[in-house]
């Protein structure tokens, strides 16, 4: 580039200097004869001019000459440095891939050019203040509900690998839990398939994605515990949408839990199918929902006897406790599920019933059981703000709330939900079973009312308050306290990505 400059430099000087003196010369030669003539040196005058313009001819061709000289060395020089750039490729190797693109789309995304990968990072914290009455039974806490990072990485346009660890650590370890690790296969729509540890969907509210559940907590009908054992399990799933308004996924499973391998040959089977009849009738801004599910397995104890027990919504005092069922118990679980929704209002109910049966096993006393648990929830939420449900459903599952305008300065105050719920613990038939102890009690029913609010600032913070109200059958003794209810506020700050 600098040569250029130089040569451009010298041509446009010699060639202004060439114009002023060929103006010169023209105005004097412009000039009348006979004023010419008046002058005595005129003659000798024209002569100098003549000689003049001679002088400058000359010139120009050198400068030409000197002009092409340049140039001349200026391609040589070009030449030059791209032979030693090639050189220099050749010695590193060249590169022929696509260009890789970044972008914040619900995660953090690369992906090349040519389409034949994507890695998208995912995470998200959860920040909770809880606060219990009685206070004996459960300590007020700030807590970290769930902190987790992973990914998702597709490779040639029909693979995906997930991969999640947990690091709330809320049971005092210092090892990051798996959540999920799977390999999925999604070459068709209508027909994925999933290999590894993953959550078996079971009903509507479990099918959530917990950034997205409509409170703090899932209902006493759905929350991990007696007919819920784990939330991850590992094995294989079939899954899909083989119509717009049709999803299924069918899987066989441990049914040990969460990074556990089986401890015998018996195998959870399951599956759930559910059907949006808004989208089958072309009704537009509405969801109409319905559904059912459905498993058969044993309950996966690890030791030799196994037992199995509840606690309320909040995570507070657990008021269920049924203990010594022998390894060989089995567990069959069916529910039906519904959801309807109109623009910014959304009702949401759902039945789950499990049956028990196998051996129990009370000090030297030894029985077969064969027992139900029968538990239901019923929500109603409303998006102040008037955004719709609708536009969060996708694959039989509500996921991510956009506000019309996010929280910012200039105006936008994001999305205001709020909601009430209702659900209904009912294992009495395991009454004359409960683990009753000189110091602890417990009950074979509950009820909880739960009134949220939420803020959803925009699609990816949010701040919840919930207030939760259990009542129990019997009074419930823990930690020298008996009392036949429990109040909770919790508070969450979220950011997910």
């Amino acid at each position: 580039m600098n040569f250029r400059r130089i040569l451009k430099g010298a041509v446009v000087k010699n060639t202004q200097n060439f114009v002023y003196r060929v103006i010169a010369g023209a105005v004097l030669a412009a000039l009348p004869f006979s004023v010419l003539a008046e002058e005595p040196e005129a003659a000798t005058r024209i002569q100098q001019l003549e000689k003049m313009m001679l002088q400058m001819q000359q010139q120009r061709e050198e400068q030409d000459k000197q002009m092409q000289v340049m140039a001349d060395e200026l391609k040589a020089m070009q030449q030059q440095m791209a032979n030693s750039k090639e050189d220099r490729v050749k010695e590193k190797g060249k590169a022929t891939g696509s260009p890789v693109y970044a972008a914040f789309k619900d995660g953090l995304v690369f992906e090349d050019g040519g389409g034949d990968w994507k890695l998208q990072l995912n995470g998200r914290v959860q920040t909770d203040y809880r606060n219990y009455d009685p206070s004996e039974w459960k300590s007020d806490t700030f807590s970290i509900r769930r902190a987790r990072f992973g990914g998702t990485f597709t490779f040639l346009k029909d693979f995906a690998v997930r991969v999640e660890g947990e690091y709330a650590n809320t049971t005092g370890t210092t090892t990051t839990a798996l959540t999920y690790g799977y390999l999925d296969y999604t070459r068709w729509a209508g027909a994925k398939i999933r290999a590894g540890q993953f959550k078996p969907f079971f009903g509507l509210e479990r099918a959530y994605s917990t950034n997205f559940i409509d409170f703090t907590e899932l209902s006493l009908a759905t929350n991990n515990g007696t007919i819920f054992n784990s939330t991850y399990d590992r094995g294989v799933m079939l899954f899909g949408d083989p119509l717009p308004w049709l999803n299924y996924n069918l899987y066989a499973i441990n049914g040990t839990g969460q990074n556990q391998n089986d401890v015998d040959n018996q195998k959870d089977t399951g599956g759930r199918v559910n059907a949006n009849l808004a989208r089958l009738a072309d009704f537009k801004n509405m969801v109409l929902h319905i559904g059912a599910s459905a498993s058969t397995g044993d309950l996966g104890f690890t030791a030799a006897t196994g037992s199995i027990s509840q606690a309320t919504e909040s995570q507070g005092v657990s008021f269920f406790s049924v203990s010594g069922l022998d390894t060989d118990s089995k567990r069959k679980r069916w529910g039906i599920e519904t959801a309807l929704t109109y623009g910014p209002v959304k009702f949401q109910s759902e039945y789950i019933s499990a049956n028990f049966d196998g051996d129990w096993t009370k000090g030297n006393k030894k029985d077969s059981y064969d027992n139900d648990i029968n538990n239901w929830y019923a929500d109603l939420n409303w998006l102040v703000t008037g955004e719709s449900y609708a536009d969060s459903y996708k694959s039989g599952v509500f996921g991510r709330i956009k506000p019309k305008q996010n929280f910012s300065g200039q105006g936008g105050w994001g999305a205001l939900e709020l909601g009430l719920r209702y659900s209904k613990f009912d294992a009495s038939d395991f009454s004359n079973m409960l683990a009753n102890t000189s110091t602890s009690k417990y009950t074979s029913e509950a009820d909880a009312w739960t009134a949220g609010a939420k803020w959803i600032l925009n699609p990816n913070a949010r701040l919840v308050l919930n207030y939760i109200h259990t009542s129990f059958d019997t009074p419930v003794t823990s930690n020298g306290k008996t009392d036949d209810q429990e109040d909770a506020i919790v508070l969450r700050a979220q950011y997910d990505f």
